[in-house]
Protein backbone atom coordinates (compact mmCIF):
# COMPACT_ATOMS: atom_id res chain seq x y z
CA UNK A 1 0.00 0.00 0.00
CA UNK A 2 1.59 3.46 -1.18
CA UNK A 3 2.93 5.33 1.82
CA UNK A 4 1.09 8.64 0.73
CA UNK A 5 -2.42 6.27 0.72
CA UNK A 6 -1.64 4.87 4.05
CA UNK A 7 -0.72 8.33 5.77
CA UNK A 8 -4.04 9.97 4.33
CA UNK A 9 -5.61 6.95 5.81
CA UNK A 10 -4.19 6.68 9.12
CA UNK A 11 -4.82 10.69 9.24
CA UNK A 12 -8.24 10.11 8.67
CA UNK A 13 -8.83 7.72 11.51
CA UNK A 14 -7.34 9.40 14.30
CA UNK A 15 -8.33 12.97 13.75
CA UNK A 16 -11.87 11.46 13.62
CA UNK A 17 -11.25 9.39 16.78
CA UNK A 18 -9.54 12.55 18.44
CA UNK A 19 -12.56 14.82 17.16
CA UNK A 20 -14.88 12.12 18.96
CA UNK A 21 -13.25 12.93 22.37
CA UNK A 22 -15.63 11.15 25.00
CA UNK A 23 -16.66 12.49 28.30
CA UNK A 24 -14.17 11.73 31.40
CA UNK A 25 -15.13 8.02 32.72
CA UNK A 26 -16.60 7.16 29.58
CA UNK A 27 -16.39 3.72 28.50
CA UNK A 28 -18.51 3.05 25.47
CA UNK A 29 -16.92 3.53 21.98
CA UNK A 30 -18.19 6.63 19.92
CA UNK A 31 -19.31 4.84 16.13
CA UNK A 32 -19.40 6.92 13.33
CA UNK A 33 -20.73 5.60 9.70
CA UNK A 34 -20.74 6.83 6.13
CA UNK A 35 -20.80 6.40 2.99
CA UNK A 36 -18.15 5.95 -0.10
CA UNK A 37 -18.99 7.09 -3.88
CA UNK A 38 -16.39 7.48 -6.20
CA UNK A 39 -17.71 8.76 -9.58
CA UNK A 40 -15.08 9.10 -12.71
CA UNK A 41 -12.42 9.52 -10.52
CA UNK A 42 -8.74 9.26 -12.54
CA UNK A 43 -6.68 6.76 -10.06
CA UNK A 44 -3.71 5.82 -12.21
CA UNK A 45 -1.79 6.78 -15.85
CA UNK A 46 -1.26 3.75 -18.22
CA UNK A 47 0.35 5.24 -21.24
CA UNK A 48 -2.45 6.17 -23.38
CA UNK A 49 -4.93 5.72 -21.46
CA UNK A 50 -6.16 6.76 -17.52
CA UNK A 51 -7.77 4.09 -15.25
CA UNK A 52 -11.30 5.71 -14.18
CA UNK A 53 -13.05 4.62 -10.83
CA UNK A 54 -16.52 4.57 -10.11
CA UNK A 55 -17.82 2.76 -7.38
CA UNK A 56 -19.82 3.03 -3.80
CA UNK A 57 -19.18 1.63 -0.54
CA UNK A 58 -19.55 2.02 3.13
CA UNK A 59 -17.35 2.92 5.52
CA UNK A 60 -17.72 2.16 9.93
CA UNK A 61 -14.89 4.45 12.42
CA UNK A 62 -15.23 2.95 15.97
CA UNK A 63 -13.32 4.87 18.73
CA UNK A 64 -12.41 3.21 21.95
CA UNK A 65 -11.79 5.41 25.09
CA UNK A 66 -9.85 4.71 28.46
CA UNK A 67 -11.78 5.54 32.11
CA UNK A 68 -10.03 8.95 31.71
CA UNK A 69 -12.15 9.33 28.19
CA UNK A 70 -9.29 9.67 25.91
CA UNK A 71 -8.98 7.48 22.99
CA UNK A 72 -6.70 4.47 22.56
CA UNK A 73 -7.64 2.82 19.74
CA UNK A 74 -9.66 3.82 16.34
CA UNK A 75 -11.26 0.88 14.00
CA UNK A 76 -11.97 1.29 10.70
CA UNK A 77 -14.33 -1.01 8.44
CA UNK A 78 -15.01 -0.30 5.27
CA UNK A 79 -16.13 -2.44 2.35
CA UNK A 80 -16.40 -1.14 -1.44
CA UNK A 81 -17.37 -2.58 -4.55
CA UNK A 82 -16.93 -0.50 -8.18
CA UNK A 83 -15.61 -0.71 -11.65
CA UNK A 84 -12.27 0.74 -13.39
CA UNK A 85 -13.04 1.86 -16.78
CA UNK A 86 -9.72 2.68 -19.82
CA UNK A 87 -11.06 5.94 -20.13
CA UNK A 88 -10.34 5.32 -24.04
CA UNK A 89 -11.89 2.02 -24.75
CA UNK A 90 -14.35 2.24 -22.25
CA UNK A 91 -13.57 -1.52 -21.57
CA UNK A 92 -14.14 -2.20 -17.47
CA UNK A 93 -13.31 -4.74 -14.50
CA UNK A 94 -14.24 -5.34 -11.94
CA UNK A 95 -13.29 -4.26 -7.89
CA UNK A 96 -15.48 -6.39 -5.82
CA UNK A 97 -15.67 -7.00 -2.66
CA UNK A 98 -13.02 -4.75 -1.25
CA UNK A 99 -12.83 -4.43 2.44
CA UNK A 100 -10.44 -3.55 4.76
CA UNK A 101 -10.33 -3.24 8.45
CA UNK A 102 -7.59 -0.85 10.11
CA UNK A 103 -6.70 -0.81 13.26
CA UNK A 104 -4.79 2.06 14.77
CA UNK A 105 -3.35 1.77 18.72
CA UNK A 106 -2.92 5.40 19.87
CA UNK A 107 -1.02 4.28 22.81
CA UNK A 108 1.20 1.72 21.01
CA UNK A 109 1.39 3.92 17.79
CA UNK A 110 0.70 1.06 15.17
CA UNK A 111 -1.37 0.61 12.52
CA UNK A 112 -2.63 -2.40 11.26
CA UNK A 113 -4.19 -3.32 8.61
CA UNK A 114 -6.18 -6.62 7.10
CA UNK A 115 -8.20 -7.29 4.44
CA UNK A 116 -8.73 -7.88 0.85
CA UNK A 117 -7.98 -4.80 -0.40
CA UNK A 118 -8.15 -5.08 -4.03
CA UNK A 119 -10.22 -7.79 -5.50
CA UNK A 120 -10.29 -7.50 -9.58
CA UNK A 121 -11.96 -10.10 -11.38
CA UNK A 122 -12.59 -10.40 -15.17
CA UNK A 123 -15.59 -12.38 -16.67
CA UNK A 124 -14.82 -15.32 -18.11
CA UNK A 125 -11.10 -15.11 -16.45
CA UNK A 126 -11.39 -15.19 -12.89
CA UNK A 127 -9.52 -13.08 -10.23
CA UNK A 128 -6.50 -10.94 -12.10
CA UNK A 129 -5.29 -9.00 -9.30
CA UNK A 130 -5.70 -9.73 -5.55
CA UNK A 131 -4.03 -8.07 -3.09
CA UNK A 132 -5.12 -9.31 0.28
CA UNK A 133 -3.59 -10.15 3.88
CA UNK A 134 -1.96 -8.48 6.86
CA UNK A 135 0.28 -5.23 7.41
CA UNK A 136 1.68 -3.85 10.42
CA UNK A 137 2.84 -0.35 10.56
CA UNK A 138 5.16 0.91 13.85
CA UNK A 139 5.48 4.64 12.56
CA UNK A 140 6.54 6.11 9.38
CA UNK A 141 7.84 3.72 6.47
CA UNK A 142 7.55 -0.15 5.62
CA UNK A 143 5.69 -2.59 7.74
CA UNK A 144 7.29 -4.06 9.96
CA UNK A 145 5.20 -7.49 9.48
CA UNK A 146 3.80 -8.54 6.24
CA UNK A 147 1.72 -11.73 5.52
CA UNK A 148 -0.10 -12.64 2.65
CA UNK A 149 -0.32 -11.64 -1.08
CA UNK A 150 0.77 -8.13 -1.96
CA UNK A 151 2.41 -5.94 -4.53
CA UNK A 152 4.53 -2.50 -4.05
CA UNK A 153 2.12 0.26 -5.69
CA UNK A 154 3.88 0.55 -8.90
CA UNK A 155 4.00 -3.31 -9.57
CA UNK A 156 -0.18 -3.18 -8.70
CA UNK A 157 -0.34 0.35 -11.07
CA UNK A 158 1.13 -2.33 -14.05
CA UNK A 159 -1.21 -4.98 -13.61
CA UNK A 160 -4.08 -3.03 -13.41
CA UNK A 161 -2.87 -1.14 -16.73
CA UNK A 162 -2.61 -4.50 -18.12
CA UNK A 163 -5.96 -6.09 -17.57
CA UNK A 164 -7.45 -3.00 -18.84
CA UNK A 165 -5.55 -3.30 -22.14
Amino acid sequence: MDKTFRLAVLFTVCAGGLGLAAPAGASAPQIESFDVVTDHEPIARCGDFKIIADGVGSTRITTYFDSAGRPTRVVLHGRYEGLLTNSVTGYSITDAPSVANITVDLIQQTQTNVGAFFTITIPGKGVVFFDVGRLVFAGEGAPVFLAGQHHPPEESIGILCDALR
